[in-house]
Order: C-alpha cells, then structure tokens, then sequence
C-alpha cells in the first residue's frame, strides 16, 4: 500500500498474502519488536486462524507513550517524538494493539532480550536507560499475561535482535518448536525450565 500505512493495513496485507500463496490455517505467528504488535493484533482478530504466537523482544503496550512519560520534553530522542516511521504511523499503530487484552488460551512464549545498554546507551543518559530497562522489564510481563498458557524467557546475552547469528537464536528457535507442539497437541506449553537451561538463560514464568 502507498503512502503511510498503519498495523491495521499490515495485518490486511499479511492475509491477502496468505490467501494468495495458499497458505492454510492455522498459523503460528512469530514476531520481532514492533512485528510483535502484529503478530498479537493478528491473534486477537482471528483467533481460529492464530494457533500460537511467539513474541521475540516484543514492543509492549502504550510502549512509545509510556517511555516518552519518562523523560523531560527536553529529552526525548526524535525516534520517539516521531508518530511516522519509514512510512510506518507507529501511533495508530500502537494505539490498535492497545485493545488487545487477552488471547485466551493461545500459546504464547515470549522472549525477552538481556541487554539494552547499547540500545538505550545511544539515547539515554544511565539514569532513564535503567528506567527504560525497569519498564521494558514490565511490558514484557504484562505481554506474558495476555494469555493463560505461556512461557516467558530472557535470553541474558542477547541486545534487542535475540533471533541474531550473534545473539541467542536457539532459544527462538526452542520457544517456537515448544509452540508448535502445544498447538498441534492441544496442550499446555512446559514450564521454562525443561526447555532451557544454561547460564545465558532466565526464567520469568
């Protein structure tokens, strides 16, 4: 679609395309930062088409309204001051995913990355990067929460792109296998400590 386009059309677009390539339902739905406010809008407006979503670092809830809340006017970087983004309106955008409360019993793992001090370093001063951090920390919670069978990890080493060469992608890779499963079986997803283990991996439930 030309011009500025928002979730909404993006979601439209994503079914066209799966229609198109004959691509039958259900789906397991994988998204990365703001693809994660698709992949949840998605499950929420079709839900027999949704059999799980894995959430990889996902942006949470408000999350632009809630870290612009933080900071004097004085600073806040332009890449939040800014509603439109590469053709993106990441404020309606954000606003439609606001509406999704609940995804029922769909599992859902989310994955959330260990390290934002070179994301938020960028930015911020130390002071409002560990205030960024502390609310990261509870949107990610809060997405946990948008469903009665979930898991949620942190991947200790990873910056924001976890599914990256260089971050953790086997722990992406284990939460989207453990997804699939508990759709195709009709089960409950297992707690966090029979998928992962090791030192670079925390369990938030």
């Amino acid at each position: 679609m030309p011009g500025v386009h928002d979730a909404q059309d993006e979601i439209d677009d994503l079914q066209r395309l799966l229609v198109a390539a004959h691509l039958e339902p259900p789906y397991v739905l994988v998204g990365h930062s703001y693809g994660g406010i698709l992949a949840r809008l998605f499950a929420s407006q079709h839900p027999d088409e949704a059999a799980g979503v894995v959430l990889v670092d996902a942006r949470g809830r408000d999350a632009t309204r809630r870290q612009v809340a933080l900071l004097p006017k004085s600073q806040v970087p332009p890449v939040l001051a800014t509603p439109v983004q590469d053709g993106v309106d990441v404020a309606a955008s954000e606003a439609l995913a606001s509406r999704v409360r609940s995804l029922g019993a769909t599992p859902l793992a989310v994955i959330t990355a260990g390290r934002h001090d070179e994301d938020w370093g960028r930015l911020l001063s130390p002071g409002f990067a560990r205030a960024f951090d502390r609310l990261w920390a509870t949107m990610q919670d809060e997405l946990t929460a948008l469903s009665s069978n979930h898991l949620h990890v942190v991947a200790l080493r990873s910056d924001h792109f976890v599914q990256r060469v260089d971050g953790q992608p086997d722990v992406v890779i284990r939460a989207v296998q453990a997804v699939v499963r508990a759709a195709r079986d009709h089960t409950r997803l297992p707690p966090c400590r029979q998928l992962f283990s090791g030192s670079d991996v925390s369990w938030r439930s």
